[in-house]
């Protein structure tokens, strides 16, 4: 017995020296039991965990003796008090405290914050943020919880789920990743008593490790993406515009000196002697060249595939997105690249509503892509909203509730596929035809509905005591007769019926197969097919009818607006010539016959600008009359044949 007791003392001896050489790891302190520890419990945490986020990512590359957790997923540590000397451990359910005191990008490089930032960064007496510190926060926050004298969160039983937050004054905010997978983070985290226990006789202190991975992209950073790639374009397209009107610039001054002044006496009069005409035209050349050059940018059909580009880009990541090993691991990246990708979403809507003016919104297709900016848009704000934080009182908490329901709006980024349908015309054809089809089809959608509405009130009346399970309920028999109009498992529902003493339900089932899915469903298949084969034929008969002066016609049509800039421009390099000759004669450096020749040049250019638009009119109406007459003689030809 003596000898047993002197094993327990020279125990509990080794033990309490263990504690002292380890005292920046675990404490305890005065009046506690010899041999006894808190300690943190990895297996119940990493299961409790994993059950309650439905699944638990490792690390990509684990360390051994650093559990790794990710980062969108909540923490649910738990602890025990361990006895050394008896080797048993009970649960810790006593309040404490929860500190990150540590951190780095590295295992090599973690470093024990100082008290200041200790304060910092978990304190919330000095934080302008209700209800969460700079590196985390509850996962469900309580109406109300208690605080210790320096502002620390006391935490106990089910209000110890945690949830990173790292905000970017945060040692833990806005990190960038070190090669293609996400950022990761080491914490070291601190929890203690000694300032929450109610007894002033035990007190625990421990100390842990913390691998947390997957990192998101920081909303900050993802604007300042968003600004580089819209600088990076805007000067692509500043570049493109200086060198158009640079090419303007020359081909004028080549006009203005090839009617035998040099090539030198013309840049200086373009240079120096026409500075007061550049004052008065300026302004206006400049806005409508500039107007004249973004037409031309989205009319052109490049802009068609660079924008298709960007959609399938885009889908692709939003595919990547789909994949959990994905996410996992790359997240940041995609994240980064749907943020450079949003600029161009953005300058296709700018250019063409600067273009087109309200005519943009009458285009049900630019609706749609309008629709679909605003959503994503929409999300991208509301994430700087909640990284910007800085809310106070309690408003803070219904924002933070407002913004986690309306984060619903990042599913209409799905939506962006639908705008490569405009790029498609077979696409945009499919389905116009579809659209245009529920008009004639919704007098069969409501009879089958009404027919289905019927036989579902007698199969429950008759089969709901031999097959309660399908027809129990006005609902469940509903959904049963549904699943027959697929044929779906029908036989099991019968033989069902069938050995509960009701065979005769296969006339009932016979019978309303027949109604609803030989009549009605074919019904409704055909409309459909028939209004394909009409479009089809509407098609081919414009074709055949569409002549060259209607084919003119759209043409002149589409590009109305180019010719209007054109003639604006044409009346500007108009009055800069006169105002060119008016300043050259006042300056006395040319003589009258130079003049008036130049003047004459300019009206012999009229000339023959409108000549040849009264030939380009007058070849119209000659082919247009030609193909009249062979479009009747051919008729008249088919005519004779036929009788």
């Amino acid at each position: 017995m003596k000898a047993t007791l002197l094993v327990l003392l020279l125990s509990a001896v080794a033990v309490m020296l263990t504690c002292d050489h380890q005292h920046s790891e675990r404490e305890a302190g005065p009046g506690c039991p010899l041999g006894k520890r808190l300690a943190f419990d990895l297996n119940t945490t990493l299961e409790e965990s994993k059950r309650l986020n439905n699944e638990y990512f490792d690390c990509p590359n684990p360390e051994p003796g650093a559990p790794c957790f990710y980062y969108s997923h909540v923490f649910y540590p738990f602890f025990v008090i361990e006895d050394t000397v008896v080797g048993e451990s009970d649960r810790f359910h006593d309040s404490y405290t929860f500190k990150v005191v540590g951190g780095g990008r590295t295992r090599e490089s973690v470093r024990n914050y100082s008290q200041e930032e200790i304060l910092k960064f978990n304190s919330l007496r000095d934080s302008e943020s209700y209800q969460q510190t700079l590196v985390w926060t509850f996962d469900d926050v309580p109406d109300s919880f208690p605080l210790t004298k320096e502002g620390f969160i006391v935490m106990r039983g089910a209000s110890n789920r945690v949830r990173w937050l790292c905000q970017r004054n945060s040692p833990c905010g806005d990190l960038t990743p070190v090669n293609h997978l996400d950022p990761d983070f080491y914490f070291v985290v601190e929890v203690s008593n000694m300032e929450t226990a109610g007894s002033p006789f035990c007190e625990y202190t421990v100390r842990f490790e913390l691998h947390v991975h997957g990192f998101p992209l920081d909303p900050v950073r993802a604007l300042f993406f968003h600004q580089m790639t819209m600088t990076v374009v805007q000067t692509i397209l500043i570049c493109y515009i200086g060198h158009t009107c640079w090419r303007l610039k020359r081909k004028t001054v080549y006009t203005k000196t090839r009617d035998g002044l040099d090539e030198q006496e013309g840049h200086e009069q373009f240079n120096a002697g026409d500075v007061g005409v550049n004052v008065g035209c300026t302004l206006r050349s400049c806005c409508l060249h500039l107007y004249h050059i973004i037409f031309g940018i989205v009319q052109n059909p490049v802009l068609d595939h660079v924008i298709l580009l960007v959609v399938l880009l885009d889908t692709s990541t939003l595919m990547a997105h789909t994949f959990q090993s994905v996410t996992v691991t790359t997240s940041w990246c995609l994240s980064a690249v749907n943020s450079c990708l949003l600029v161009f979403y953005v300058l296709e809507a700018l250019f063409k509503i600067l273009i087109q003016g309200r005519t943009y919104f009458r285009n049900p297709w630019n609706d749609l892509d309008f629709f679909i900016l605003l959503m994503t848009l929409l999300d991208f704000v509301l994430s700087l909203v909640q990284s910007g934080g800085g809310f106070s009182s309690r408003q803070a908490s219904t924002l933070f509730r407002v913004f986690k329901t309306l984060k619903g709006a990042r599913v209409f980024r799905a939506l962006r596929l639908l705008k490569a349908i405009r790029f498609f015309k077979g696409l945009q054809d499919i389905l116009l035809t579809c659209l245009q089809s529920f008009r004639s089809m919704s007098s069969i959608l409501v009879l089958m509905f009404l027919f289905l509405f019927i036989f579902a009130v007698v199969f429950r009346e008759m089969f709901n005591e031999s097959d309660p399970e399908h027809f129990g309920s006005i609902f469940r028999t509903v959904f049963t007769l549904f699943q027959i109009l697929t044929l779906d498992d029908w036989s099991l529902i019968y033989m069902t019926s069938r050995d509960n003493g009701a065979p005769h339900i296969i006339y009932f089932m016979s019978l309303y197969i027949l109604v609803e899915l030989f009549t009605l469903l074919n019904l409704f298949i055909a409309v459909l097919v028939d209004n394909f084969q009409l479009s089809i034929r509407k098609k081919r008969h414009h074709k055949s009818q569409k002549s060259p002066d209607v084919k003119e016609g759209e043409a002149q049509s589409t590009k109305k607006a180019g010719e209007d800039l054109d003639v604006s421009l044409a009346e500007i390099e108009e009055e800069f010539y006169k105002e060119a000759l008016r300043h050259a004669s006042s300056d006395g450096k040319h003589s009258k016959r130079k003049i008036e020749l130049t003047k004459r040049y300019l009206q012999l250019l009229a000339a023959m600008d409108q000549h040849a638009q009264k030939y380009r009119s007058q070849a119209c109406l000659l082919d247009k009359l030609v193909e009249t007459f062979f479009m009747d003689q051919d008729e008249e030809t088919r005519s004779d044949a036929v009788e």
